[in-house]
């Protein structure tokens, strides 16, 4: 076995920074689908808001004395903010849908980053491990030769 260097080394380190630039690259347009749909939503609930608005209106006008050209325009402009509403609906599920499918991207880039990551952990650990025994087998050697060469002082000292 050979002597492990004083500095752990990770083959695969390039690896998994691409990895790591990869995963965060995936959030921020993760965090971009998410605020295009957060923006559909907003748009569909304010429409949501104009047309209850103005079902109320066209209800009042039916009690009220308004003419029936009045009546069919607004039936039109309801009909218009239904047509509206669903389009909406539509782009707001289009988006969501986007988020999840990037939620589903980068759930995928997590777990091929933590494969390498652990794979490094325990790369490093196996390293750590290596290191120490080799620095321990150094000390034991040292420790061994000091305490020759005091046995071989000793013994000369009582020769003389």
């Amino acid at each position: 076995m050979t002597a492990p260097t004083s500095r752990f080394n990770f083959g695969l380190q390039r690896v998994l920074d691409l990895r790591q630039q990869r995963e965060q690259a995936i959030a921020g347009r993760l965090g971009t689908a998410a605020e295009a749909a957060a923006e559909a939503r907003e748009a569909m609930d304010a429409l949501a808001q104009v047309r209850q608005a103005s079902g109320a209106d066209l209800a009042r006008a039916h009690g009220a004395a308004v003419t029936i050209g009045a009546l069919h325009q607004q039936e039109r402009v309801l009909a218009s903010l239904d047509l509206h509403l669903v389009a909406a609906a539509e782009e707001l599920a289009a988006r969501e849908q986007r988020v999840e499918e990037v939620r589903g991207e980068l759930n995928t880039a997590m777990q091929a980053r933590r494969v390498i990551s652990r794979l490094r952990e325990k790369r490093e650990a196996e390293w750590r491990l290596a290191h120490t025994r080799s620095e321990r087998a150094a000390m034991d050697a040292l420790a061994i030769e000091r305490h020759g060469r005091a046995g071989e002082a000793g013994a000369a000292g009582e020769d003389a």
